[in-house]
C-alpha cells in the first residue's frame, strides 16, 4: 500500500499536471497585458465610466481563453505535448478571426449595456430595460461555449456563435455548469487569493473544457466525416 502511494511515476506525473496548469495561468495572463493595464493604470472601480476602453482591452482575451481551452483539451484527452507548446499551438490557430470573435463579441456586450443605461437613466421604460439586461446576461454567458467551440472546431465566427447559442439554450445544464466552474474559482479566490490567482485560468478552463465533454462527443458524432478531420487536425 506505501509503495502504491509514494509511487513516483503518479508523483511525476501529479507534479507534472501542477505545472501545466501552473504554465498555462501564465501564458494566459501575459497574453492579456492590456486589460492588466486597465485594471493597474484605471482601476476596476472605474469599468462603469471607461467601459468601450475596457471591452477593447479584454479583446485579446478572446483568443487567449481558446488557446486555455484548446490546451485542457489536449490534457483531458492525453495527447499534450507541454504547456507552452500546447497553449501557442492553440493561441497562434486562427488569431485573427477570434480576435475579430472578441472584438464583435465586447462590441455587442457594449450595445446591451448602453441600452440598459439609456432605458434606465434618459428615458425610463421597464419592458425594454429587462429586455436588454436578459440580452446582456445571455451575451455573457455565451462566453464560454463559444470559445470552447472556437478552440476545437474550424468554423466560421457565425457559425460559431449560431452553434454556441443553441447550445446554451438545448443544453441548459451545461449553460449551469459553466457558471459553476467560473463560481467555484471565484470562491477559491475569494478564500485563498495568493494561491488562486496562480490557477484562476487554467482551473477555469480545465472545469469547463470537463464538464462539457458529453456535449461535445454528441456534437462530433453528428459532424460530417471532413469536419472530424479538421476537428481532430486541429487538436
Amino acid at each position: 500500500m506505501l509503495s502504491e502511494f509514494f509511487n513516483v511515476e503518479r508523483i511525476m506525473d501529479f507534479c507534472y499536471k501542477i505545472w501545466y496548469f501552473l504554465v498555462i495561468n501564465f501564458l494566459f495572463v501575459i497574453s492579456n497585458i492590456p486589460v492588466l493595464l486597465f485594471l493597474l493604470l484605471v482601476g476596476g472601480s472605474q469599468i462603469r465610466t471607461y467601459l468601450p476602453l475596457f471591452l477593447l482591452s479584454l479583446a485579446p482575451m478572446a483568443p487567449a481563453l481558446s488557446a486555455v481551452m484548446y490546451a485542457m483539451t489536449r490534457l483531458l484527452h492525453g495527447t499534450d505535448l507541454g504547456a507552452r507548446k500546447d497553449y501557442w499551438k492553440g493561441y497562434k490557430s486562427g488569431f485573427l478571426k477570434k480576435l475579430v470573435l472578441g472584438i464583435a463579441h465586447a462590441f455587442v456586450v457594449l450595445v446591451f449595456w448602453t441600452n440598459i443605461e439609456f432605458f434606465t437613466f434618459q428615458m425610463p421604460f421597464l419592458p425594454l430595460i429587462i429586455l436588454f439586461i436578459l440580452l446582456f446576461v445571455l451575451s455573457i454567458l455565451l462566453i464560454p461555449p463559444l470559445y470552447l467551440l472556437a478552440s476545437r472546431y474550424e468554423m466560421t465566427n457565425l457559425q460559431l456563435v449560431k452553434t454556441a447559442i443553441v447550445l446554451m439554450f438545448a443544453k441548459p445544464i451545461m449553460t449551469l455548469g459553466n457558471v459553476a466552474a467560473v463560481a467555484i474559482v471565484l470562491v477559491a479566490y475569494e478564500m485563498v487569493a495568493g494561491t488562486a490567482v496562480l490557477f484562476m485560468g487554467s482551473v477555469c478552463g480545465f472545469l469547463i473544457v470537463f464538464m462539457n465533454q458529453k456535449v461535445l462527443k454528441e456534437l462530433e458524432s453528428r459532424n460530417t466525416p471532413n469536419e472530424r478531420v479538421n476537428e481532430t487536425a486541429k487538436l
